[in-house]
């Protein structure tokens, strides 16, 4: 932190996210509402009426909406629940006109506009007596149709660095970086006099602890049962193998300045291929840093994005695969269709095998699947935001 102002208000501007807001407006447009629902009672005497499911949908982030009108008791209110939390202060507001026409020619009342009441960022919610008018004048016959419009502002960065945020999945740091002295790190020494060699391809090779990786590796641990011989012959690439064999030894990784998506996944299958006993770390680590790389990718084309997907349904990353979903719902949809549309989406079709995998097709039918589920969150995505406003601000 500096302690000149200037540079301070600098630093201050770049580090808060709410300088940079996205609004997003809905409108909800109602006929008749059921005045009274015990079916749908979700509490003690609470009630939802009737509810909407809206979208709001930008760069590499979807947050789905579910608007529910409900009664407790004798007041009646609007709640708004996001699916998701991680929104850094977001801000709902409501208001609502009423009409005495079906065809919303003419105005019977039109509310002040408010801010609803947020329940920790997870839903929102009308004071108590902003809906009185409305339940009344649809009550006694007086208004026929209403509008309910919702103005829900948030952070750019939600939508830009979805991942940078504390409630994200992917906020921390997983594993401990390089030393800037690693050579002269005591943890590391055993890339200068370890007792077991590693061999891979094109005369490259990489020192070891052998009880290191007898301790670190189901795959390692079964082959030193059947070879009592000080070096193993690999098949995969030293540039892959190194940072693998140092997370064995130190626990710390980072990925290179530059890589591409093939080094990735000749990384990920490497790390697969000793089964780590602790592999959780290092492949978040490579998870997040992948979706850095997405966000911060100059020349981001339909291809591409494809690619990273690919990366995210082979490996389960599964925000990974949700910014690529957005992306492509926002940026590539009709690309998207002309490459999958629902008669080609089989192994017959070159590009959905790529992507998808042999068993696409049939991952396709599985809703737990990160197949089905990009297939379905694309689409629901594209056809909403055509019901939501986006206001740049």
């Amino acid at each position: 932190m500096s302690l000149f102002f200037e540079e301070r208000m600098i630093e201050q501007k770049e580090n808060d996210p709410e300088n940079d807001k996205i609004t997003f407006t809905f409108p909800w447009i109602l006929t008749t509402i059921p005045l009274q629902n015990e079916d749908n009672e979700v509490g003690e005497n609470v009630h939802v009426l009737c509810s909407k499911f809206m979208v709001t949908s930008y760069n590499v982030t979807i947050v789905s909406w579910v608007l529910m009108l409900f009664t407790v008791g004798n007041q009646i209110g609007m709640i708004a629940v996001p699916s998701k939390h991680f929104l850094w202060n977001p801000i709902c507001n409501i208001s609502y006109s009423l009409f005495y026409d079906n065809d919303m020619r003419f105005e019977l009342y039109s509310s002040p506009k408010i801010s609803a009441i947020p329940i920790d960022a997870t839903a929102f919610y009308t004071p108590d007596g902003f809906m009185t008018r409305f339940y009344n004048d649809f009550q006694n016959g007086t208004a026929l149709k209403a509008v309910i419009f919702f103005e829900i502002t948030l952070s750019e960065k939600i939508f830009s660095r979805p991942f940078e945020h504390p409630l994200h999945v992917l906020y921390q740091n997983f594993c401990a970086k390089y030393p800037e002295d690693m050579e002269n790190d005591f943890t590391f020494e055993f890339m200068k006099d370890g007792d077991y060699t590693i061999k891979c391809p094109n005369d490259y090779a990489m020192l070891a602890v052998g009880m290191v990786l007898n301790f670190s590796s189901e795959f390692m641990r079964k082959h030193f049962k059947e070879s009592k011989e000080n070096e193993f012959l690999c098949e995969h690439k030293i540039d892959v193998i190194k940072p693998i064999i140092i997370y064995i030894h130190s626990l710390c990784f980072q990925m290179p300045k530059t890589y591409d998506i093939d080094f990735v996944d000749r990384l990920l299958k490497a790390v697969d291929f000793f089964v780590l006993e602790n592999e959780f770390d290092i492949k978040e680590s490579i998870h997040k840093s992948i979706c850095q790389k997405l966000v911060e990718e100059p020349s981001n084309n339909f291809h591409s994005v494809l690619q990273f997907l690919s990366i995210a349904i082979k490996h389960d990353f599964i925000s990974l695969c949700n910014m690529c979903s957005a992306l492509i719902s926002n940026k590539f949809y009709h690309k998207w269709e002309e490459a999958f549309p629902p008669n080609a989406r089989n192994p017959n079709n070159l590009l959905f095998r790529e992507i998808f995998g042999p068993e696409g097709h049939i991952n396709l039918e599985n809703r737990k699947s990160l197949t089905y589920i990009t297939f379905n969150w694309i689409e629901l995505a594209y056809v909403n935001s055509f019901f939501t406003n986006i206001i740049l601000q």
